[in-house]
């Protein structure tokens, strides 16, 4: 009895689970029907569909034109090492190097081979198969002067005029031996008292070379030696502006500002960049413990202050 009173119980609770009006009926058909194309679809083009066939010939032509365009791409845009460089003399590849292209380099050549010739730096920025971006990025490493200085009437006054060379030479040979134009050797400038601008009017050096110069220099209170040009971050990998800077600039050790040692404070120390903190804690401390210091050599009893440390600290400091 109770067997059948739950069977009957069941078959009313799934008859009121369907138990549908005619639109709730028709949407869940709708919805069956959507699934049942949608899992149709998923069949088809995981199991069923058959595989797309390639012609290995047009596929073979379209890589064929990516790689030349690609190429082609790569070529125009030649990486750039750069380094200082003489225009009027440095060879085709060194061009290259500094990421001028094959048509660029064909360019300058043809203006060398008709007697062109690069006086200054902005000779170069004239061509016009050079962009200006890249002239910006080769400007600072050009070993020209920016302008040429104004000649006199007395360096030119003996000038032959053009297409008279020649009689000229034939008729005054004296004569022709002043007319021949010898620029002035560039004038020398002390490193340790010139401003940006007095190191700008020297050639090869650039607004960017003169301020890192001047900030390094008033650093570290002026240079004691000009091999500390190398030191300079904007010269560090460019030894032959280096070397070129060493003739040109002159030095006087006596400007350098020097600390005194045994009354400067761990701040006043810590400021210089061959000391910082790392040096000058220990260093005042050490003073601190042993007191005022006798001899600027005395101060290799820090531990803190090993020989390499010595050599280029030692001459800004002074037991004043």
């Amino acid at each position: 009895m109770h067997k059948e009173r739950d069977t009957i119980g069941f078959k009313e609770r799934i008859k009121d689970l369907f138990d549908m009006h005619r639109e709730e009926r028709r949407g869940v058909l709708v919805l069956v029907a959507f699934l049942l194309a949608l899992t149709s679809w998923v069949v088809y083009e995981q199991w069923l569909r058959p595989p797309k066939r390639y012609h290995l010939a047009q596929q073979r032509e379209r890589m064929d034109a990516w790689v030349a365009l690609r190429t082609q791409v790569q070529g125009d845009r030649a990486p750039m090492k750069l380094f200082p460089f003489d225009p009027n003399s440095i060879a085709r590849e060194e061009w290259k190097a500094l990421g001028l292209t094959d048509k660029q380099v064909d360019g300058i050549e043809r203006y060398q081979k008709k007697g062109g010739q690069f006086r200054t730096k902005k000779d170069l920025g004239r061509m016009y198969s050079i962009k200006p971006e890249q002239f910006a990025a080769l400007e600072p490493f050009i070993l020209l002067p920016d302008s040429l200085a104004r000649r006199t009437y007395a360096d030119r006054k003996y000038e032959p005029r053009q297409g008279q060379q020649r009689a000229f030479e034939e008729r005054s040979p004296t004569i022709r031996e002043r007319a021949v134009y010898e620029p002035k050797p560039s004038r020398s400038v002390e490193i340790n008292s010139a401003d940006t601008t007095a190191l700008i009017e020297l050639p090869g050096i650039g607004p960017a070379f003169a301020r890192s110069i001047v900030k390094f220099r008033d650093a570290l209170g002026g240079f004691h030696s000009l091999d500390q040009l190398s030191e300079v971050y904007i010269l560090k990998d460019k030894p032959d502006a280096v070397l070129k800077l060493k003739q040109l600039l002159l030095l006087d050790t006596l400007a350098v500002h020097r600390i005194p040692i045994n009354t400067c404070t761990v701040e006043e120390l810590a400021a210089h960049p061959y000391a910082r903190w790392k040096v000058a804690k220990p260093l005042i401390a050490y003073r601190g413990q042993h007191g005022p210091f006798k001899q600027v050599a005395h101060i290799k009893g820090c531990a803190a202050i090993s020989e390499e440390v010595f050599r280029k600290l030692a001459p800004y400091l002074s037991v004043e």
